[in-house]
C-alpha cells in the first residue's frame, strides 16, 4: 500500500459527516483547559520569550473554541 492509497483510505473515511463529528467531538474531549495550558507551556519553554504572547494568544483562542 502506497502513500497514495492511505490518502485515499484517510479521505474516503474522513467523508461522511457522523465521522468528522465524531472526530470533532474526540478532539474536544481531549483538549482540555489543562492539556492545551501544558502545551503552551511546553512550546514556550522552547522558543524564545519573544513568542510567548502569541502562544498565549493562540493557547486562550483554543481554549474558547473548545469551551463553545
Amino acid at each position: 500500500m502506497g502513500i497514495g492509497d492511505m490518502i485515499g483510505k484517510a479521505k474516503e473515511a474522513l467523508s461522511s459527516e457522523e465521522t468528522r463529528n465524531d472526530l470533532i467531538n474526540k478532539a474536544k474531549d481531549a483538549a482540555t483547559d489543562e492539556r492545551i495550558d501544558s502545551a503552551a507551556g511546553a512550546v514556550k519553554e522552547h522558543t524564545p520569550d519573544k513568542v510567548d504572547g502569541i502562544v498565549d494568544s493562540v493557547a486562550s483562542k483554543a481554549k474558547d473554541l473548545n469551551n463553545d
